[in-house]
């Protein structure tokens, strides 16, 4: 692209100093002109006035011809003296910025019709001027010899006018000639630099063309080597299609994968080992004082009992919290999806929930829902939900929940409103994070994962949730699930 580039300013610099050069030579054909017409009108007012200050301009005025001679035979030779050509074009009376310019022109171009039309015009025009010079020196000896006679004088000045009409004849010619060439000249250059544009324009099409597609390729296969991963699909990779900066990111997306499976590995075995290691104590502390109120109970008084009770009930709660994150560290561990219907999924939910929902007084009601292909932890979303809209309901009134779908694009959106206590809204990002509880143990028991864990399963399909809900309004929590993940 730079080579294209720099061919492309090379050939405009060329250009330009050429159709420059062509000018600079159309002028020195007005110089030569003007300066030829001068001579012979100084050297015919010099034949009537006999002022030797007239033929001393006649003199001045055909060194600017003479110069443009002596420049033409030089180079006209094979390995000419550029010095001496420069210094013919000076007498020449043409600017010294120009003349080198000119001297490429006729030297690179000499073979050009034009060029060549023009040369042999100039030769002819230098040979009626040699052809002039012996008449204007007889002028000028016979008017300063003392044999002078009018009719000699009268018959050198008569061969003036015919030179003069000749060589008019051949600069109209020569300007004529200049002026073709130089629209010849201008046509193949403006052709020559759109195609040299078009070659750049091109050719920059079709490398911004190839880089974009490397990049979208690069980009778009990291893209779906992300989308699986956050789906927990931890042994998709990224495939590696170059050593650049995207195959770069490719290459550490991979890498950082490989950490995260060895990192769930560990988490995983630290989970398995950290719930039995914790729960077996926690089971051997809850059996013992069950044995030991069994059989000590009748003798206790309230304080000891009411000691007893508190270890029971923290035991259970550990064991509670304990259990909740081993569940939450294990989802993403059933690779299998299946075809789910889940109007069967929320009859199965609510039948287990029978007697909480009975005994707490609340009215759920479920629209059609549709059947998806997806993980059967999408029943802990549903299960976890109904959990929370019941034990965050108003202490007066009748508590309703109510359970829909609707199809969106290329996703299903779920929500389950309920008219419970309702959430501030500085909270409803905050109570999607893991271990953040908003209320007292005292007032509400959990440990703060059921809603971290719906949403990790959520996301696990593709998903997202979100949650509309002011204080004392109710709350409705929103989620979205596609089946072709």
């Amino acid at each position: 692209m730079a080579m294209l580039i720099a061919i492309e300013l090379f050939t405009l610099w060329f250009a330009i100093n050429t159709l420059s050069s062509v000018r600079a030579l159309v002028g020195a054909e007005g110089l030569y002109s003007k300066a030829q017409k001068d001579g012979i009108y100084t050297l015919t007012r010099y034949s009537l006035t006999h002022d030797e200050e007239d033929y001393n301009r006649y003199l001045e005025f055909m060194s600017v011809p003479l110069g443009d001679h002596k420049t033409r035979l030089e180079l006209e030779k094979q390995n000419p003296d550029y010095a001496v050509a420069r210094q013919g074009f000076l007498e020449g009376r043409i600017h010294s910025d120009d003349i080198d310019g000119m001297i490429s022109l006729l030297r690179r171009f000499h073979n050009i019709t034009y060029i060549k039309r023009a040369i042999s015009l100039w030769t002819r025009g230098d040979s009626l001027i040699a052809d002039l010079l012996p008449i204007a020196d007889s002028i000028h000896q016979l008017i300063r010899s003392k044999n002078f006679r009018d009719p000699a004088l009268i018959q050198l000045t008569k061969k003036i006018d015919p030179l003069n009409r000749e060589l008019t004849t051949l600069e109209d010619e020569f300007s004529f000639t200049l002026g073709e060439g130089s629209r010849w000249l201008e046509n193949i250059i403006l052709k020559l630099l759109f195609a040299v544009a078009l070659t750049v324009e091109i050719t920059g099409l079709i490398i911004t063309i190839s880089v974009s597609r490397n990049i979208t390729k690069g980009l778009n296969e990291i893209i779906r080597a992300t989308r699986k991963i956050a789906l927990g699909k931890l042994d998709e990779k990224a495939t590696v299609f170059s050593g650049d900066e995207i195959g770069q990111v490719a290459d550490a997306v991979n890498k950082m994968t490989d950490r995260l499976v060895r990192s769930n590995n560990e988490l995983s075995q630290f989970a398995n080992v950290a719930s039995h290691d914790l729960q077996e104590p926690l089971r051997t502390i809850t059996s013992y004082i069950s044995m030991y109120q069994d059989q000590y109970g009748a003798s206790l008084d309230e304080t000891e009992k009411k000691y007893l009770d508190a270890i029971i009930r923290s035991t259970g709660r550990m064991q509670l919290l304990i259990k909740g994150i081993l569940d939450y560290s294990l989802i993403g561990s059933d690779k299998t999806k299946s075809s789910i219907d889940l109007n069967q999924l929320i009859k199965s939910v609510l039948e287990d929930m029978e007697f909480t929902i009975r005994d707490s007084g609340v009215l759920v009601t479920v629209s059609e829902l549709p059947t998806l292909v997806a993980y059967q932890e999408i029943r802990v979303v549903f299960q976890n939900l109904l959990s929370n809209a019941v034990k965050f309901r108003k202490p007066d009134g009748v508590c309703t929940i109510r359970i829909s779908a609707s199809p969106g694009y290329k996703e299903w959106i779920f929500s389950i409103a309920d008219n419970g206590i309702g959430i501030d809204r500085m909270y409803h990002q905050q109570i999607f994070t893991i271990f953040q509880k908003l209320h007292p143990r005292s007032r509400f028991e959990g440990a703060g994962i059921g809603l971290a864990h719906c949403t990790k399963i959520i996301e696990l399909h593709g998903g997202r949730m979100w949650v509309d809900s002011e204080p004392g309004k109710g709350s409705t929590f929103y989620f979205t699930v596609t089946d072709n993940v």
